[in-house]
């Protein structure tokens, strides 16, 4: 049973904030075959990502999001850890600010990775994957969210199409501490 695809995101955006949970489970994947990609309706796109703020517990970044179809999104986000729980707080810009501009100017540390979003189905349960491709081929990455904890919890590595070795605990794997990896 093939997952209904994910839909681009609207070309136009308003300015918003929301906070978002922030705690899908890490794995370090191989390579997914580009049939599979495809066959679970990926959406690619290339993620460029600046971290201005590089803390133990907290992180803000620029986010820079260019799909295919030439569409460009770009986003300010800040990541605060509380008792292992993570949370974000995320407010779209655009490129022509020269807040962005000079938030990019004060960039600490920058990863570039090829993400591909997708629906997965597995024991009737519809996860959220992000498949990341790092540039330069170093590390492959996989993030498996559900609607809820309860749900992502019960996804099963070991019944995914590639090996999985998860990394959801080690905080080597999380944000621009993966720097150091790459």
């Amino acid at each position: 049973m093939n997952p209904e695809p994910l839909t681009s995101p609207s070309p136009e955006r308003e300015k918003q904030k929301e906070v978002l949970n922030d705690n899908a489970r890490k794995f370090v994947a191989e390579p997914l075959d580009p049939v599979f990609l495809e066959a679970h309706g990926a959406i690619p796109y290339l993620l460029v990502t600046d971290w201005t703020e590089t803390g133990e517990d907290n992180e803000t970044k620029v986010v820079y999001k260019k799909f295919d179809s030439g569409e460009v999104q770009i986003f300010l986000i800040s990541k605060t850890t509380v008792d292992g729980k993570r949370t974000k707080e995320k407010e779209d810009i655009t490129e022509d600010e020269k807040r962005y501009k000079k938030l990019k100017n004060l960039s600490k540390c920058h990863v570039k990775k090829m993400r591909h979003e997708f629906s997965y189905i597995q024991n009737g349960i519809s996860f959220i994957i992000n498949y990341d491709e790092f540039a330069g081929g170093k590390l492959v990455m996989l993030d498996v969210d559900g609607s809820t904890p309860e749900e992502r919890d019960l996804f099963e590595p070991g019944n995914f199409p590639v090996k999985l070795i998860e990394v959801s605990d080690d905080p080597r794997y999380s944000g621009h501490r993966i720097a150091e990896i790459l």
